[in-house]
């Protein structure tokens, strides 16, 4: 007996396991990852049958990493499992390490609503498996106090006037533009920009900017930085070369991008440039000495304000970003479970005489509209005689073993039948409103 009850108790098990969802997930790469290279986090689910829903990814953050969240739509595919076939659907992230050491992907749950055996249906819940990375910076480049990992980078230059006519008092903007392949921006370091006897810089605000692909991928990072060098005097200058090291991902490499070293020469002038003039010797005015007293402390307490305020509006705005997002994705979410947006998905895929999706969101509609009774009471009960023909007729090309049936099915009559019916019901439910308002004015 018991010889004969093993068996049937291990293919009971595999049945059960067979009828769940499967997840799998891996990292690309796994191994030899470099800080600030890109690693994809590749999740897919897989059910029998049918997917009934979109599952629910989660959204999740790393610390001293950046989590760039799916964009596009999942990737649709199958595969073989024993002898069933199942359904998957496929969402990659992109995780960037920030800094040495070990990541860990946190634990998270993903809801799937699949059909367990037609037309019954049911969510459940699946873990994310447990996956890490080790991201590390090669030995050549740890002593650098930036770390720049990239495939390419080029380092461009541009004057806002030519060098070989400039005199004392003048005044010449220089643009330098960093670009590294497959790099966010904001990893690309400042430049040191040095700055000669007779010379003052003034340095500009710099500009960084990402180029993605429209699966969140990094293109390039690009780092704009602007200069303005004043001329003091006249003289023979020279403007020291401007270098950047970093580590290159295809030779791994430590390399060295230059800019050649700049020189010119300024001739006397006899009058100095209105753009910067030089700043006012010490001591000259006649301002009295309780104003100028107020202007020292003023000018030294305004920036410790300014950055006090700066503080305050950083702290909160995480928060506000946080309840916004939360509220987006759950306004979001509302519409797109509603009865009304439920009806619309089920009104296109009948027109497209997509069977399989039209009875799913046809489904999905009848819980939301009539909770309190099944699909089939609702077809029968309320929509009247034709319509539950053409419900018999969608149901028999789905589930009948006679395939011929599925290519001559038309929705165009269904959709149209029940399009009618919710229209007769809503205006059903706005006269009862109606006529419940008029009864409370009139006791």
């Amino acid at each position: 007996m018991k010889r004969l009850l093993t068996p049937l108790i291990l293919l009971a098990s595999l049945q059960v396991f067979a009828q769940s969802p499967v997840i799998r997930a891996h990292l690309e790469p796994a191994k030899n990852v470099m800080v600030g290279q890109p690693v994809r986090l590749v999740v897919s689910v897989f059910v029998p049958n049918y997917f009934t829903g979109s599952p629910e990814f989660p959204e999740f953050e790393i610390d001293n990493a950046i989590v760039v969240l799916p964009q596009d739509r999942p990737e649709n595919s199958n595969t073989q499992i024993g002898n069933a076939t199942y359904f998957g659907i496929t969402q990659t992230y992109t995780i960037y390490p920030q800094e040495a050491g070990d990541f860990h992907i946190p634990p998270a749950k993903l809801s799937v609503p699949y059909a367990t055996a037609p037309p019954k249906s049911t969510t459940a819940e699946v873990a994310l498996p447990a996956l890490s990375f080790h991201a590390e910076v090669p030995a050549a480049a740890r002593d650098l106090p930036y770390f720049l990992p990239t495939t390419k980078l080029t380092i461009t230059q541009h004057w806002s006037r030519p060098m070989n006519d400039l005199r004392a008092g003048d005044t010449v903007e220089r643009t330098i533009t960093v670009t590294a392949s497959k790099m966010q921006a904001m990893l690309i370091p400042p430049l040191a920009l040095e700055q000669p006897d007779g010379i003052r810089i003034y340095n500009g605000e710099p500009r960084v900017s990402d180029q993605k692909t429209p699966r969140g991928d990094f293109i390039y990072g690009q780092r704009v930085e602007t200069a303005k060098y004043f001329i003091e005097k006249p003289g023979n200058y020279t403007l020291p070369a401007v270098e950047l090291k970093w580590w290159n991902l295809a030779t791994r490499k430590l390399v060295t991008t230059t800019l050649p070293a700049a020189t010119f020469t300024a001739a006397e002038s006899t009058h100095a440039s209105a753009e910067l003039p030089p700043p006012p010797e010490p001591g000259s005015g006649s301002t009295p000495a309780h104003i100028r007293k107020w202007g020292h402390w003023r000018t030294l307490l305004k920036p410790v304000i300014e950055i006090a305020l700066l503080c305050v509006v950083l702290a909160f705005l995480p928060w506000l970003f946080r309840w916004l997002r939360l509220y987006i994705h759950k306004t979001w979410k509302t519409r797109k479970q509603s009865e009304s947006a439920c009806f619309r998905r089920f009104i296109r895929a009948a027109r497209r005489n997509q069977a399989m999706q039209a009875y799913c969101n046809l489904l999905r509609w009848q819980t939301r509209a009539f909770p309190d009774m099944s699909l089939e009471n609702t077809m029968i009960r309320c929509a009247g005689d034709e319509t539950k023909r053409e419900f018999v007729k969608l149901t028999t090309v789905l589930f009948s073993s006679d395939t011929r049936g599925q290519q001559m099915w038309s929705g165009d009559k269904l959709a149209s039948k029940l399009r009618a019916f919710r229209r007769d019901q809503i205006s059903k439910r706005k006269r009862k409103q109606r006529m419940g308002e008029l009864a409370s004015l009139n006791p």
